[in-house]
């Protein structure tokens, strides 16, 4: 069974308690995370709202919440449903999110850290089979790279990345996966882990922008896959 893909809340950000909206909203995430929710669905109110027995303004009021994250889009007169990313949207996560996660990179290896977390999850990665599914890769890589952010001691940066991960995570969950096995993944990862422990800033920073790189240009491709499929589908 595919892991449930988690997106934790910051640290200084944490609540005691889960309001029916949160709980609501929680609900739709992972929905969407886990891929029930293909990219272009719709979430009809009186459906949703009777799916979750929750009224319908405490749905609204989810929604909202997923809307702000990203994870949902509310168009005139259609209602709220998932997006369906751009090349424009996937080239301009990616643009943040390198020179968010760069700039921790260079603070991490700063303080002279190999943050725990990322070591674990490198080695989660390398032990998983040939045929792991692409669910079992996507949390290991997520965990890796949020704990370079997690240790670069920086609030506003944590507070930021954290803003843009829901979006990060939707764009991993609908890529098609563009590697022949999951020791692809656990060898780049190493790369980057390597210059961490090596503390060489330098190979660190180029070699982040080419992983990063090559991940927007794979899920472009993806996403000129699909829309190519669809076209086809549409014209038998």
């Amino acid at each position: 069974m595919p892991k449930t893909i988690e997106i934790p809340s910051p640290p200084e950000l944490g609540i005691a308690t889960v309001s029916t909206v949160e709980a609501a909203a929680k609900a739709i995430r992972e929905l969407i995370l886990d891929g029930d929710l293909a990219p272009g669905t719709r979430l009809r109110e009186n459906e949703f709202a009777e799916r979750l027995g929750v009224a319908r303004h405490s749905f609204r009021a989810a929604t909202q919440i997923l809307i702000t994250e990203g994870l949902l889009r509310r168009e005139p007169n259609r209602g709220v449903s998932v997006p369906v990313f751009s090349e424009e949207d996937v080239r301009d996560i990616f643009k943040l999110r390198a020179a968010l996660e760069i700039e921790a990179v260079r603070l991490v290896i700063a303080e002279g850290l190999v943050p725990a977390e990322a070591s674990a999850a490198v080695t989660e990665l390398s032990g998983l089979a040939d045929d792991a599914p692409w669910s079992d890769v996507v949390d290991p890589d997520l965990r890796f790279h949020r704990a370079i952010i997690d240790s670069a001691g920086s609030r506003r940066l944590l507070r930021a990345y954290y803003g843009l991960q829901a979006e990060i995570v939707l764009c991993m969950v609908q890529l098609q996966p563009a590697y022949d096995r999951p020791a692809q993944v656990a060898a780049e990862h190493e790369e980057l882990l390597g210059a961490i422990e090596a503390r060489d800033a330098e190979r660190a920073e180029r070699l982040w922008r080419v992983h990063l790189d090559e991940a927007a240009a794979n899920q472009i491709k993806a996403l000129s896959t699909a829309y190519t499929n669809n076209e086809e589908d549409n014209q038998r």
